[in-house]
Order: structure tokens, then sequence, then C-alpha cells
């Protein structure tokens, strides 16, 4: 079986280091980020209080959410030295409980437990093989515990047009991790019942934040997609934004129960 990362932890190290702290998300803010917020007060409510760990989670922005808005108790739980330390400064400037965890997911510390609820977030589609980065979720969740899982889209438009403007950074993805084909495969291979599977977020020009081209037309492209990002984000553009599909639809975003 492959674990073989599309990227390291020379890239995440720097990565984190370049945030700037406290984080924590805000429903509000941006339209993507109130549907996964939606989505987790959806599957994770306050009620029972429940153990939450986040895998790949620094700095732990949705973990901030999940611990001070829903009431859950959280870890992450990350393989970036770096990344494990901002996780810790975030919640101490949040003024947060909160356990940070460095280890690789594959290869857990023994004294790890199973929790209650395990989710990540833009991580499985870094790995060649999906089915084995999410299995290593299943093996950190309890029987019968709830296992959350999103990735961005990089089928259709998406991928044609980061393909076009940042192939470097597309070059970190596994786009097929991003295709329901692969979810279908996953789903019964290690046998998940699927309470949620679907597009969320509808088109979201935010997602080409990043031009790696030079090509004059791309850098015009690139500055039409960052001025349509703000009518996207208008309140009344929003409705428009609800009709998903796996070939436009920013994010996908899967919950499962795990037997």
């Amino acid at each position: 079986m492959s674990h073989a990362h599309l990227t390291d932890e020379a890239f995440w190290d720097e990565y984190w280091a370049s945030l700037r702290l406290p984080l924590e998300i805000d429903p509000a803010s941006n339209f993507l980020v109130g549907e996964i917020a939606a989505s987790f007060e959806r599957f994770l409510p306050p009620a029972p209080r429940r153990s939450v760990l986040e895998v790949g989670g620094a700095p732990g922005q949705y973990a901030a959410f999940v611990a001070r808005r829903l009431g859950h108790a959280v870890t992450i739980f990350d393989s970036s030295p770096v990344g494990c330390e901002k996780a810790r400064e975030n919640f101490e400037l949040l003024g947060l409980q909160a356990e940070v965890v460095e280890g690789d997911m594959f290869d857990p510390p023994p004294a790890l437990p199973k929790f209650d609820a395990v989710y990540s977030l833009g991580l499985i589609e870094h790995f060649e093989d999906v089915t084995a980065a999410v299995r290593a979720h299943v093996q950190l969740t309890a029987p019968g515990g709830l296992l959350l899982l999103g990735v961005p889209n990089l089928a259709g438009i998406n991928g044609r047009l980061m393909r076009r403007l940042s192939p470097e950074f597309l070059s970190k993805h596994h786009i097929r991790a991003t295709h329901v084909a692969t979810w279908d495969r996953f789903e019964r291979d290690l046998g998940l019942e699927r309470l949620f599977r679907g597009h969320i977020a509808g088109f979201d020009p935010s997602m080409f934040w990043r031009c790696e081209s030079r090509r004059f037309v791309d850098r015009v492209l690139a500055g039409l997609l960052r001025r349509t990002w703000s009518f996207a984000e208008w309140k009344r553009a929003r409705a428009l934004r609800r009709v998903n599909g796996a070939g436009w639809s920013a994010y996908l975003l899967g919950a499962y129960r795990v037997g």
C-alpha cells in the first residue's frame, strides 16, 4: 500500500510559518467557510459533548470553532512541527483548551485514543492512495463514530482553470481524490455508512488566488476572477452559489458513520 505524499513536511512548515495568529473561522465572512461550518453544526451539534479529532488540522481555526461554538473537546493531529507549534500558540491566544499531537497519521502514537468524531478538510487529496488516507482516519474513529471529510473540487472548470493559472500548485494535489468515483471506492472498501455526500458552495473564484503563469492573458484572467470574487461574496449573489454540481462547485464534502 502506497502512502506517497504529494507534499512533504517542508512544504507545510513553510506554509504554516507564514500565517498570522490568532485564527478562528467566521462563518459570516466567506460563503464556503459558512457552508462547512453549517455541516459541522448539522453533524456535530453541541449535545452530546464529544471528543473530536482534526487530522492535519494546524493551526486549528476550524477546531477553534468546534470547541467554542459547539462545545466539544478538540484535538489537533498534524505531522508538521511548525504547524503544531502554530496550533498551540493559536489556542493559547484564543483562550481555548485543546490538545495538539504531532505525528504521522499512518503510524499514530500508541497513546492517541479513538475519538467520537474525526474530520479533515483539504488533506486526503494530497495522497496518491486516497483509500489508505481515509483508512488512517477510520482507525482513529471509535466504532459508531462520525467521520467528516472535505476536499476542494478540482474536477470540471476548477481543474481546467487551476491547470492554466497554477500548474505547480495543482501538482501538489491528487485530482482523482476529488472525483465522486474515488469516494465510491473508499466508501465501499472501508464499509462506511454514508450520511451525506455532496458538492457545496457553488463556483468560488477565491480558489484561484494564486497565478503562476506569466502570460498576459492568464494575468488578465486571474484579475477578472479576483473581481468576480467580490461579487460572489455579495449576499444577493450567494443564492446562485447554492446551485451545485461536480463541474463547478468549490468543495466536495462527505459525512459517514464508521462501522
